[in-house]
């Protein structure tokens, strides 16, 4: 998939945003809880500085003049995570756990293959939301 450039970036919370893309995308997204896992964000936490984001002049990213910044492809892939479009990586290793799968076993209760599962755990590539609803299918199979 392709991801657009940013034309439009706005506070819409204490550490929320609202994105708008040129490919017609658009989307909210909440960095609380990505600003409170990590030190070197910690400058963000102040709503002053977090209210004077904008998009970077070129828009392939958002930046603050602290220095910080955040690129399309991955404020993409973090909202389409709280969307529910895509299942977060920790969510699929959880998953994985949870049922005591290697990435082998995971592959073959997925009918996926074992190199899918790694990209998938290191969060290389993006959970497709096909894959969040085959692990919620085997759990509901697991449980019956």
């Amino acid at each position: 998939m392709s991801i657009g450039k940013l034309t439009g970036v706005t506070v819409v919370g204490p550490q929320s945003l609202s994105l708008v893309w040129d490919d017609g995308g658009s989307a909210k997204i909440d960095l609380a809880a990505l600003i409170a896992a990590r030190a070197n964000l910690s400058l963000l936490s102040d709503p002053q500085e977090f209210a004077l984001v904008k998009a970077s002049a070129d828009g392939w990213s958002v930046e603050w003049p602290c220095g910080i910044d955040f690129g399309t492809a991955q404020l993409r892939r973090w909202a389409d995570e709280q969307s529910g479009k895509i299942m977060p990586a920790k969510d699929f290793r959880h998953w994985m756990d949870r049922h005591g799968l290697s990435l082998n076993t995971a592959a073959d209760a997925l009918g996926l293959s074992r190199r899918t599962i790694a990209y998938y755990v290191s969060g290389e590539q993006p959970v497709p939301k096909t894959v969040m609803l085959a692990t919620e299918g085997y759990d509901h199979r697991r449980a019956a």
